[in-house]
């Protein structure tokens, strides 16, 4: 089973930040198999939401899922390069 989430805007507001930990935590608790994080229109996270993102990826691999990021700006790329999590994240 696949399922795919379209992120969007600043990941620091609250009701964004809600409405993404809320479908991400329903996702997991689906048993979802290969989940798709679609980053197109993100334009910041903040250390809650990628801490979520990492956690989701290790709840996922420990049940031999995969989560896969798409469409991930330049920006958060460097991001996430900075803090080595290019090596624990599938980015597409």
């Amino acid at each position: 089973m696949e399922t795919r989430l379209a992120l969007k805007g600043d990941v620091t507001d609250v009701e964004t930040w809600d409405e993404f930990s809320n479908d991400l935590t329903a996702a997991i608790d689906a048993g979802v198999v290969r989940l798709v994080l679609d980053m197109e229109k993100v334009t910041y996270l903040n250390s809650s939401a990628l801490g979520s993102i990492v956690s989701a990826q290790r709840k996922i691999a420990d049940r031999e899922g995969q989560m896969v990021l798409v469409n991930v700006s330049k920006k958060l790329l460097q991001f996430f390069e900075l803090y080595n999590l290019t090596e624990i994240l599938t980015i597409e």
